[in-house]
């Protein structure tokens, strides 16, 4: 396997952050090296919330990285701010709900998320569903592990139950 980075850029309530503590534990249940670096204001919603995960079969020598392979862009103000941070024919994931940029010198899906999240019942969902695209393109680990996690982190039976519910619609995102 090849090493695998992405970094995911939302503001505080959506939820970036525990999509990548999801995803990094997802792979540390499958014996992988991983690191998960938050980076977040002290704004209780609304302030900057990026995370950057890193996923290796050999241990991770640096969890910083100028640029990424993968980004998963939450907020237009996060995609305004580190479009940089994407190389040139990475893979962009964008929740279109709020995220409006054109196609440029990488890979681009543009998912609905929220949307999507709203139509099974819970906007906060829509990290969940935008989680489930970046595994359906990029299927670093198994959704088993991935469901596994969500049940572990969530609050309620119901809260888990809708979690993974988000996570399959974006597997079958289209």
């Amino acid at each position: 396997m090849k090493d695998f980075n992405v970094f995911i850029a939302g503001i505080g309530g959506q939820g970036s952050l525990l999509m990548g503590q999801v995803l990094a534990e997802a792979a540390i249940k499958e014996g992988l090296h991983t690191t998960w670096v938050p980076i977040y204001g002290v704004e209780k919603r609304g302030g900057d919330a990026t995370v950057t995960i890193i996923i290796s079969q050999e241990e991770v020598g640096s969890p910083l990285l100028a640029q990424v392979d993968n980004m998963v862009v939450m907020h237009q103000r996060m995609w305004d701010k580190y479009k940089d941070r994407i190389k040139e024919n990475g893979l962009l994931i964008i929740n279109s709900s709020i995220v409006d940029i054109k196609d440029g010198g990488y890979e681009l899906i543009k998912v609905p998320a929220t949307e999507i999240a709203i139509s099974i019942g819970e906007d906060r969902a829509a990290n969940m569903v935008l989680l489930g695209v970046l595994l359906k393109e990029r299927p670093v680990v198994s959704i088993e592990s991935v469901k596994e996690v969500i049940k572990e982190k969530s609050k309620s039976p119901k809260a888990a139950e809708l979690n993974i519910k988000a996570l399959m619609e974006g597997l079958s995102y289209e």
